[in-house]
């Protein structure tokens, strides 16, 4: 007995008999078992069945899905093909049965998390156009071979994670005098592929080879400044582009301004991830010149980029800006910004209202820095999340931040693992977060026995570094 898709398998469960009610007395004599769904496996198919199979099998040929009765429909989706022709499935079989087996039987399980509008087809589609574009050999040039699957697929790809792309490799019909003996470093140009995808809102590359096997060699992992250029130029199509993320790639300086010479007109990022890269100060400054005029960017992410105080100094100037982007999170973890880079950020974060989230963790700062941020913290009102972890503070610092939050009534999480703080300071400051979280800090609180005001913006917003930030940006 066959039983259609539609029922859920933990129905079953349920009526299923227990193993105590299958040894009752008159269990073993009965003839009729109408739990038994398999009483009908070795009779032969009905005509309906046999009809059902054989348009299964022909259905390339004439797909009549929608023309079936209800019943038949179901059982017609359970076996039709998952190599149906792309063309043929995406315009006939809309069943969302249909498209989760298919992807099930070609990729397996969902490794990346799934957005909230969701759709088997659209998973599908997405993962599809996926490794086409990481299989694809930069040596060739044959992008525009991809334009019918790309134009099948775009009305449901709005999400494409590159997670690798091929580097350039000697064709097969090269002579071997003709072949360099250092290779290009290009790969696949997007902005022909872009240009077919234009309802993409996330869009995540990595430049790079996960399975290089026997052939490995380090021109694998390297970028093309002419590969920014392209990209750059590509993402301007985009017109509903929300996060983009270019990570764990070696993206340099000039990559980076080749990137931000395009970003600088985009006007719907949301969402800035370049963590892992190495685009260093200078890199570090032209984000800082994206920054200081976007209309809408809320999260940048620089995670582990190499920057020091003349980046850290260049991202303050830009905050403190008028038409700044109204940043919510700023990440500048794994950077060696040390007590000078991090002095930066302080000082722009007491003269503006971004971000509310900021993470400076494993900045290698030491020494009288603790102190410096506890003062920003007594004259901040907007930021409520810090990262300070794995950097140097001990208990003197400790001590210092307890009182800066005895007056901030902003923060509520404060993250200080791996700093040599004492627990029972630790105890004390997560109290005051907690009272914060709660609301129940009132303003002004024991504020007369920290530092006054006047002496605070003596401290941190007359900071003195050797440049000023309008010369880092030049």
């Amino acid at each position: 007995m066959r039983i259609p898709h539609i029922i859920n398998k933990n129905t079953f469960n349920e009526y299923k008999p227990s193993p105590e009610s299958l040894e009752l007395i008159g269990e073993g004599d009965r003839t009729l078992v109408s739990e038994n769904f398999d009483w009908n496996k070795d009779h032969c198919p009905s005509l309906v069945d046999l009809c059902v199979q054989t348009i299964s099998k022909y259905f390339h040929r004439n797909p009549i899905l929608h023309k079936l009765p209800c019943v038949e429909h179901d059982h017609l989706l359970e076996i039709v093909s998952c190599d149906l022709p792309l063309i043929i499935a995406v315009t006939y079989i809309q069943d969302e049965y249909y498209w989760q087996r298919r992807y099930t039987t070609q990729f397996g399980l969902i490794h990346n998390r799934k957005p909230l509008d969701w759709t088997w087809k659209s998973l599908y589609l997405e993962r599809s156009v996926q490794e086409i574009l990481e299989q694809a050999q930069p040596q060739y040039n044959d992008e525009e071979t991809f334009e019918e699957i790309l134009s099948i697929s775009a009305p449901y790809v709005q999400r494409l994670i590159i997670t690798q792309l091929q580097s350039w490799k000697p064709p097969l019909t090269m002579e071997k005098e003709d072949i360099p003996e250092e290779y290009p470093t290009d790969h696949i140009n997007f902005i022909f592929i872009l240009r077919k995808l234009p309802l993409i809102r996330e869009f995540d590359i990595v430049y790079g080879v996960n399975s290089a096997g026997e052939e490995f060699n380090l021109n694998m992992f390297k970028v093309s400044v002419a590969d920014c250029q392209r990209l750059g130029r590509a993402l301007l199509d985009l017109n509903y582009l929300t996060i983009l993320r270019i990570h764990r790639s070696k993206i340099e300086y000039l990559h980076c301004q080749a990137l931000m010479q395009n970003l600088i007109k985009n006007h719907t990022i949301v969402e800035l991830d370049l963590s892992h890269c190495e685009i260093g100060d200078q890199g570090a400054l032209c984000v800082a010149n994206v920054l200081q005029c976007h209309p809408s960017l809320k999260i940048l992410n620089l995670t582990d980029n190499n920057i020091r105080e003349i980046g850290a100094e260049g991202l303050g100037f830009a905050m403190v800006q008028p038409g700044c982007a109204d940043l919510e999170y700023l990440s500048l973890r794994l950077n060696p910004l040390g007590s000078e880079g991090v002095m930066c950020i302080l000082r722009a974060l007491v003269r503006c209202t971004i971000p509310t989230a900021l993470s400076m963790s494993g900045s290698l700062f030491e020494g009288d820095t603790a102190e410096n941020i506890a003062l920003m913290l007594k004259m901040n009102d907007t930021l409520k999340r810090l990262e300070l972890s794995s950097n140097w503070i001990g208990e003197e610092g400790g001590e210092a931040l307890l009182q800066g939050l005895e007056v901030n009534t902003t923060l509520e999480y404060l993250d200080i693992r791996d700093t040599d703080v004492t627990s029972e300071q630790m105890k004390q400051i997560e109290k005051i977060l907690m009272k914060n979280r709660c609301e129940l800090h009132q303003p002004g609180e024991e504020i007369e026995e920290g530092i006054g005001e006047e002496e605070v913006e003596e401290k941190v917003v007359n900071y003195n570094t050797n440049e000023s930030p309008e010369q880092a940006l030049e």
